[in-house]
């Protein structure tokens, strides 16, 4: 009863067995190495550290404030310059007063009582009322 034919089909499905044994445990082996990879922990906290690092220089950069850009220097330094002419009329639309209201008092004292008309460039005009 021992037939040739027997032992071969024996011998083909034991190494079947074993093929299929060996595959299962090399995608195993593969699966629980990739799982392992990609749940390193150290490394997410060394990119998320960069990641905070980098957000807090951009952050540092856009919010100071004490470093003025060449056109912002200037255009401060043209408004300081600037100097505030007043022209104060009478009703009849002659000229009572002009200058700079934060020098004078009295033409100071005029503007507050004054309606104000219109300003052009840097002159404001004003009108007192009847």
């Amino acid at each position: 009863m021992n037939s040739p034919k027997v032992k071969a089909r024996n011998n083909s499905r034991r190494r079947i067995k074993n093929l299929s044994t060996a595959i299962a445990i090399m995608l195993a082996m593969v699966t629980l190495f990739q799982a392992s990879a990609k749940n390193n922990p150290d490394s997410e906290r060394r990119i998320s550290a960069m990641e905070a690092k980098e957000l807090a220089e951009i952050e540092a950069y856009f919010m100071d404030k004490d470093e003025m850009s060449l056109e912002e220097a200037i255009l401060l330094e043209i408004e300081e310059e600037v100097i505030e002419e007043v022209k104060v009329f009478d009703s009849q639309g002659e000229l009572v007063a002009s200058g700079n209201p934060s020098t004078d008092s009295s033409l100071r004292s005029l503007v507050n009582q004054a309606d104000y008309l219109t300003s052009f460039g840097n002159n404001k005009y004003y009108r007192l009322a009847e």
